[in-house]
């Protein structure tokens, strides 16, 4: 049993990069789908969470969001997340798994412009 499904308010589909033979000597990458899931998507927006990284004496926003969802062992740091209309898109940056529970994850996210 994971999250009240009264607090996962919107839906998200899971993307992998993949790679095809484009029949000419080299590779197409495109994202594929994986199966929709819901979850509750939460803006990082209090100085008290580490959201800016120093790179190279320029600042650089680490994470701009977080997503709570149940437990789903097919998402990774590998995997972008879109929205379910698509407009919005995140790369995930970490995936935190509370007690190791497998009750529910909390993936830190990037919007990607």
């Amino acid at each position: 049993m994971g999250i009240s499904s009264g607090l996962l308010i919107e839906t998200f589909t899971p993307q992998t990069l993949t790679e095809t033979d484009d029949g000419a000597g080299g590779t197409v990458s495109s994202w594929a789908d994986g199966t929709a899931f819901r979850g509750r998507l939460s803006s990082i927006g209090t100085q008290s969470q580490v959201y800016e990284t120093m790179t190279n004496g320029k600042l650089t926003v680490y994470a701009s969001h977080k997503l709570f969802c149940d437990y789903n062992s097919s998402l990774s740091e590998a995997t972008r997340i879109r929205n379910s209309d698509s407009t919005r898109y995140f790369e995930v940056k970490g995936v935190v798994n509370p007690s190791n529970s497998n009750h529910h994850l909390e993936l830190t996210l990037l919007e990607i412009d």
